[in-house]
């Protein structure tokens, strides 16, 4: 259990570093107010996420494990495709 709870924190930690460098890219394009705010707001409701499991907000289970990665890969995404819209 030691070992899987280590694992869960080294991702959440990479996953976290990964999605605030994201975020001051979409901070730093020049994309109209109205779809920027969608999206540093979904970000940052992604950065609590592993801080309310760490926290033990949200309980250690499979539904954590199997939500959490598709949500930020469908949060990065759709960065890239804004990106390639803009």
């Amino acid at each position: 259990m030691f070992i899987l709870r280590f694992l869960i924190l080294f991702f959440n930690v990479a996953v976290v570093t990964f999605l605030i460098y994201r975020m001051f890219e979409v901070i730093k394009q020049p994309l109209p107010k109205k779809k920027k705010v969608p999206i540093i707001g979904t970000g940052i409701f992604m950065l609590i996420a592993p801080f309310a499991f760490v926290f033990r907000i949200i309980p250690l289970s499979p539904v954590y494990f199997l939500t959490y990665p598709v949500a930020v890969s469908l949060f990065l995404y759709l960065i890239r495709e804004e990106k390639a819209n803009s």
